[in-house]
């Protein structure tokens, strides 16, 4: 398993240059945007503006700090993220407009690319244990959004090809785990 800290982070401008993102973990490693099987960041959307576009990618987004945003994708619909830790998904291909409601916002933001990979994201309050599975082939990511865990503290990643048992440690935990799964990649091969 791998431990990432905030320092390991990579902050890079947008696709479409409106502003900047914290990448926490791409496969595979180092590469280009629109050239990656998946993808796990955090943004900050300071003002209304586009998202950059990415085809052929479906994405998992949710708020973790801010008033909220309300994601405008046209004849689409809206996008409501006005609670934080509520992941929503989307296609990389939609045209959209992100508003935020009351000034900046950070959201979580997990990229996969269709037929290369799936994901799914979900927020978990930490009891004192927990055993968290990894699929088949794929990868799991846990974050740290608050507290600490016996492992890691607040900010930080452990990325893990296998299932993991993760402990509470003096102050519970509230954690984002992103599972992705690798139809083409067979377990143990060509791991982040």
């Amino acid at each position: 398993m791998r431990h990432l800290r905030p320092n390991d982070y990579k902050i890079m401008p947008w696709k479409n240059g409106g502003g900047t993102t914290t990448e926490i973990a791409i496969f595979p490693e180092r590469a280009e945007l629109g050239a990656f099987d998946w993808r796990v960041s955090i943004a900050e959307v300071s003002s209304e503006g586009p998202f950059s576009r990415f085809p052929g990618y479906d994405r998992t987004i949710m708020l973790l700090e801010g008033k909220g945003m309300i994601l405008d994708a046209g004849s689409n619909g809206l996008i409501e993220l006005r609670e934080p830790f509520q992941p929503q998904r989307f296609p990389g291909e939609w045209s959209v407009i992100g508003r935020p409601l009351g000034g900046p916002v950070l959201d979580f933001n997990l990229m996969v690319r269709r037929g290369g990979a799936r994901g799914e994201v979900e927020v978990i309050a930490m009891p004192e244990a927990l055993g968290i599975a990894c699929p088949a082939g794929g990868w799991l990511i846990v974050h740290v959004l608050t507290g600490n865990l016996n492992r890691a503290s607040a900010g930080d990643t452990l990325l893990a090809d296998h299932d993991v048992n993760l402990a509470a440690s003096d102050e519970p935990a509230l954690i984002a785990v992103a599972r992705m799964a690798n139809p083409r990649i067979p377990p143990g091969q060509a791991r982040p």
